[in-house]
């Protein structure tokens, strides 16, 4: 999760923070069906990929440059289940993703590949790299990530495909939110999430690499600024949502010496979700995922039963 080139929200809280959140408090979904338009098929690394693009069911929330939305999708077979895969924090960009994709489709898993708003091809004019401007960018970003993850799964679910999500990090906290607002089974496996997002930010390892300098001049002090950003991420909570239709299919890994997700967090995501499953690995928030790949991707395969 590290930003190597700036720390997030040189430009403060931003303008619309209190709609974001407000919006981000009041979405419930289900979402409905996309109307995405592909491109032809080519091969990569040996697998049949195409490329498709969508106008986000969260453009009311989003800069212009990021009404489009873009996605990968790695296609083993016809009919083969499909997971959707999100990206982590400032990850722009998806071939950070694609070995997990081919590694899928070797095992019979299709992988769909999604571009968050704000990062890569729809990063918005001004903003430097993946280095988020304004808080209330964060929360659109996230708003618009579970929209369209949603989304998603709702349109490969009516295609009569077995569906799955997944993403580490924010791509996983995000991953359940999609998960909890979708009406249908889901193959759920957040990896480094948490139940509440509140001490991600204001406690966590990711609060250092934030402007707070910035942030305490708009409010008035550095108290008052954590306050305001504890304030807005309160809604921010998976147990304000039901949990999954089949919380049997849900496998959550975490790390035990996690700087940035508190492990308690990942407790209590667990025990939200009744009949879910925790696993643990030895490490902090990059060698748990670098160390030990193949427990995150040995829960995939048996999140979806494979």
């Amino acid at each position: 999760m590290s930003l190597t080139s700036g720390r997030l929200y040189p430009d403060g809280f931003g303008e619309g923070l209190e709609r974001r959140v407000a919006a981000v408090r009041d979405y419930q979904g289900p979402a409905e069906a996309l109307d995405i338009r592909w491109s032809a098929p080519r091969r990569l690394l040996g697998v049949t990929v195409r490329e498709g693009r969508f106008r986000s069911p969260a453009a009311d929330v989003l800069p212009s440059e990021s009404w489009t939305a873009h996605v990968e999708r790695w296609i083993p077979g016809h009919r083969a289940p499909v997971l959707l895969v999100l990206a982590a924090t400032a990850e722009e960009g998806v071939a950070r993703r694609r070995p997990l994709a081919r590694w899928l489709a070797r095992h019979g898993i299709g992988a769909v590949l999604l571009e968050n708003p704000f990062y890569g091809a729809r990063r918005p004019a001004g903003q430097r790299g993946p280095i988020l401007r304004t808080v209330a960018d964060q929360f659109a970003m996230n708003l618009a990530t579970v929209k369209e993850a949603s989304a998603l799964l709702r349109t490969f679910h009516d295609d009569g495909l077995d569906v799955g999500v997944t993403g580490y990090s924010q791509g996983g906290v995000m991953a359940a939110f999609a998960t909890a607002v979708s009406d249908f089974s889901v193959a759920a496996i957040p990896r480094g999430a948490a139940c509440a997002s509140e001490p991600i930010f204001t406690s966590g390892a990711l609060s250092a690499q934030m402007r707070w300098d910035v942030l305490a001049r708009e409010a008035g002090s550095l108290a008052a600024a954590k306050a305001r950003f504890a304030a807005a991420l309160a809604p921010v909570r998976l147990d304000r949502y039901p949990a999954p239709r089949d919380p049997s299919r849900a496998i959550l890994v975490a790390s035990r010496h996690d700087g940035f997700i508190p492990a308690e967090e990942a407790e209590a995501l667990h025990r939200w979700w009744s009949g879910s499953e925790l696993r643990w690995v030895e490490g902090g928030h990059l060698t748990g995922l670098v160390l030990h790949h193949h427990v995150h991707r040995k829960a995939v395969l048996d999140a979806f039963g494979a």
